[in-house]
C-alpha cells in the first residue's frame, strides 16, 4: 500500500472514498466495497487534523487496517490553513481530478467539503459529469435502530461495552504496538508478559482484564491482557497492555503485535501480594480460555496449532 501525507502527488485511473475513517467501521467499508468492484486503483482520502482528539484507532493502527482491507493508496491530507481555504470547486479539479485522475468517487450522503464545506453531494455530481468521474453515494448505515457512526463507538468503547463495539466495527477492536521490556513480574509468576503502548491519541475501553487474541505477524495465538497501570507494581506507571500469550515460544522484543480485545474479564485491580495476583491470573487465564476457546475458527482467527498451553520463554 502506497502511504501520501502531502499534496504533492499524482495518480492513474483511482476511485476515491473519501472520510474521516475513525474506526473503518462497518459503513466506512461499504465505501471500500464499492470502490474495488470498480476494478481501479483504490484511494482511501483521509485528513490530518492536528490536535483532534481521540481516535479509535492511532493513524499506524488505521494504516495497517487499510491496508489488510485492499486499499492501494492510503493519501492523508494535511489540514492546514491553506486546505481549509480551498474552494469545493477547486478542491475537485486539484485533487480529485488532476492529482487522483478520479475515475469513480465514493463518499457518504453527508459528505461536505472545501472552504466553509460549501461543497456538497450535488456539487460533486455536476462537477463529475465535466470531468469524466461517477459518484456513489451511501446513506448512514444504521444498527439497533442507530446510525453507526464513530462517535457512537468511542461512546461504547469508554463504556465498556465491547461486545457493541466490536459489532459495529465489524472486526474486533485491537491495540498494535512494538514489544518493549517491561519490569519482568510477569516472570517472577511464570507467567511473563509482552508490553506495548498504546498511542496517546488513542480512545481506550476501561481499565482491566481482557481475553484476546493476538497477531504476530502470519500467526495467532490465544491469550489474556491487562489494560491499565497496574496498580499492584510501586510507583507511578504509565498506561500499557501487558498480554501473555498461552502458545508462544521465543522473543518478542521489538517485534510489533495486534492484540484483538474479544472480551471483558474484570476490572485492573490492585493486589497486596505477588501470590494473590499469580492466583487471579490463574483463575483469569481458566475465563481466558473458556470464551476464546467458543471463537476459535470463527473470523480471521483460526484454531490455534494446539490445546495444551506451553510456558513460553522470557520476552
Amino acid at each position: 500500500m502506497k502511504i501520501i501525507t502531502d499534496l504533492n502527488f499524482k495518480l492513474n485511473g483511482t476511485a476515491v472514498c473519501i472520510g474521516k475513517f475513525d474506526g473503518i467501521h462497518k459503513g466506512h467499508r461499504l465505501l471500500l466495497t464499492e470502490a474495488k468492484k470498480s476494478g481501479l486503483t483504490v484511494v482511501m482520502f483521509t485528513f490530518l487534523f492536528p490536535g483532534s482528539g481521540k481516535c479509535i484507532y492511532s493513524y499506524e493502527e488505521k494504516l495497517s487496517l487499510a491496508e489488510s482491507l485492499g486499499v492501494d493508496v492510503f493519501i492523508a491530507a494535511p489540514v492546514t490553513e491553506d486546505f481549509m481555504r480551498m474552494e469545493p470547486e477547486k478542491f475537485v479539479e486539484e485533487i480529485l481530478v488532476r492529482r487522483c485522475d478520479a475515475r469513480k468517487v465514493v463518499v457518504g450522503a453527508d459528505f461536505r467539503f472545501g472552504h466553509n464545506r460549501a461543497g456538497d453531494v450535488r456539487l460533486l455530481q455536476q462537477m463529475g459529469a465535466k470531468n469524466n468521474y461517477s459518484v456513489a453515494v451511501f446513506d448512514k448505515l444504521r444498527e439497533g435502530g442507530k446510525i453507526i457512526s464513530s462517535t457512537r463507538i468511542r461512546k461504547l468503547l469508554t463504556a465498556g461495552k465491547l461486545s457493541e463495539v466490536n459489532g459495529l466495527l465489524a472486526s474486533p477492536y485491537f491495540i498494535r504496538g512494538r514489544v518493549h521490556t517491561g519490569n519482568k513480574l510477569g516472570r517472577r509468576m511464570d507467567v511473563p508478559t509482552a508490553n506495548i503502548s498504546p498511542a496517546p491519541d488513542k480512545e481506550l475501553p476501561p481499565f482491566g482484564v481482557y481475553a484476546v487474541m493476538v497477531q504476530v505477524k502470519d500467526s495467532w495465538y490465544e491469550g489474556v491482557a491487562n489494560l491499565g497501570v497496574k496498580p499492584t507494581i510501586p510507583g507511578e506507571n504509565p498506561v500499557g497492555l501487558e498480554v501473555w500469550l498461552f502458545q508462544y515460544q521465543g522473543d518478542l522484543y521489538e517485534k510489533t503485535i495486534t492484540a484483538y480485545l474479544m472480551d471483558f474479564l474484570r476490572p485492573e485491580q490492585k493486589f497486596d501480594s505477588l501470590s494473590e495476583l499469580k492466583a487471579q491470573i490463574q483463575r483469569d487465564t481458566a475465563q481466558a480460555e473458556e470464551i476464546l476457546r467458543g471463537l476459535r475458527g470463527q473470523g480471521p482467527f483460526p484454531c490455534p496449532p494446539h490445546s495444551d498451553r506451553q510456558n513460553p520463554t522470557d520476552r
